[in-house]
């Protein structure tokens, strides 16, 4: 790390610290930026796939619109969203192939799982790879790519260059590229709070058989910017015995960056695509962008 951003976090740690977050002896050297990479994370984005099962994906509703006949999905974990595109994959008349990719290698076991349940899945192709390394993704283009579940602010803005040249590398002549960002309104409100016990939240997670995960989260409030806004989360997990006794902790500091919409069709105009429409009817806004 830069010594701004180690100054950065030891302050975040300062107050992490006064609020009674952090245990006395962590420290910037126990904080990590790996969280969507690490095993931590495939269990925990598993134990909660109960709580998303009636989860709303605004996006799926506008991936057959022009009858595609290659379906990309990035950010694939355990198979959740896939699976709802493959359900809807079975009502066309022209069934379009599934793919999937996924940078969390420890989400591999758990998408087997879910496919025991979900046959569907079986007819799908799926990587455990990094979308900004690999080469030749199953050696073809797609018609459509989909990358759902409002991860669009996950990409610090550094990043997005990147992210809109590997798209378009992918990216049939006349494909699309569907995406969700939140909308504003709904922005200012979960993260603006200055309140410190409103940015403070736990959840404990369960398997049978498995060792218990607790979850602790903290979100510093959003932090203005040029493009909108910027917010820091820190999350500590602890993983337990069956007898709760202490086994592991582990704390991630995760970024996202929330993109003014006004500057962000300039970032689409900049980056070689157009906006095809953009739907704000449900808890998102769903982009749908095609290729200039």
């Amino acid at each position: 790390m830069v010594l701004m951003e180690i100054s950065k976090i030891e302050s975040e740690l300062e107050k992490l610290h006064d609020f009674g977050f952090l245990m006395k002896n962590e420290s910037v050297s126990d904080i990590r930026n790996d969280l969507h990479s690490s095993e931590t994370w495939a269990d925990v984005f598993w134990r909660r796939r109960k709580n998303h099962v009636n989860r709303d994906d605004p996006e799926i509703q506008f991936i057959f619109n022009n009858k595609p006949k290659t379906i990309l999905e990035i950010g694939t974990a355990y198979g959740r969203v896939l699976n709802k595109i493959a359900v809807e994959n079975e009502k066309q008349t022209n069934k379009a192939e599934l793919f999937g990719i996924e940078l969390c290698k420890h989400c591999q076991k758990y998408f087997q799982d879910y496919t025991k349940k979900h046959l569907l899945l079986e007819n799908c192709k799926i990587i455990f790879d990094d979308f900004f390394e690999i080469n030749n993704i199953y050696q073809k283009q797609f018609d459509v790519i989909v990358l759902p579940m409002n991860t669009f602010p996950s990409f610090p803005t550094s990043m997005l260059k990147d992210l809109f040249s590997a798209i378009r590398k992918y990216l049939n002549p006349n494909g699309s590229w569907i995406f969700s960002t939140y909308k504003p309104k709904t922005t200012d409100s979960k993260f603006i709070s200055e309140n410190s016990m409103m940015n403070h939240s736990g959840e404990l997670l369960v398997e049978l058989g498995k060792d218990v995960i607790a979850g602790e989260h903290y979100q510093f409030p959003a932090v203005k910017k040029g493009y909108g806004m910027q917010v820091i989360t820190y999350s500590a997990y602890t993983r337990l015995t069956r007898e709760y006794k202490l086994k592991e902790r582990k704390i991630y500091r995760n970024t996202k960056e929330f993109i003014n919409p006004e500057d962000l069709k300039k970032l689409i105009m900049e980056n070689d695509f157009h906006i095809n429409f953009i739907d704000t009817s449900s808890h998102s806004a769903v982009y749908s962008l095609l290729k200039t």
